[in-house]
């Protein structure tokens, strides 16, 4: 039987370490240290507002958390950083899968599960 939520992601996800994430806690954390997260989407959030010039209000503070959101790899569920919610997500935090299709597919992809300390060693979550 086949899965509709299965569309070609074994050529980019298969054999992959997946970082559980959980929301809002692991955003509370990437605002207060400035990780790499919190750059990734203050870079997207700086260009978007110098592209548009609009959206200059959501620059300050942590507003700037409203700029990203993900979807689940296989079914679309949404990621945002102020819902509590579970996540796991690709080194470079590029693909991102929710808890469900996570656990249904670890076995499918040989996924390799790790902690979000592992992702960032200096901070504790």
């Amino acid at each position: 039987m086949s899965d509709w939520r299965l569309n070609g992601q074994g050529e980019h996800l298969s054999n992959r370490t997946l970082y559980k994430i959980t929301f809002p806690i692991f955003w509370e954390i990437a605002y207060r240290s400035k990780n790499v997260f919190f750059q990734k989407i203050e870079r997207y959030a700086k260009l978007f507002v110098e592209t548009t010039n609009c959206g200059h209000e959501f620059l300050e503070g942590d507003k700037i958390q409203h700029f990203w959101h993900a979807h689940c790899e296989f079914c679309w569920e949404k990621a945002l950083t102020d819902k509590a919610c579970t996540f796991y997500c690709t080194e470079d935090m590029d693909y991102w899968i929710c808890e469900e299709c996570f656990h249904d597919f670890i076995e499918k992809f040989n996924w390799q599960e790790k902690a979000a300390e592992d992702l960032f060693p200096n901070l504790a979550l």
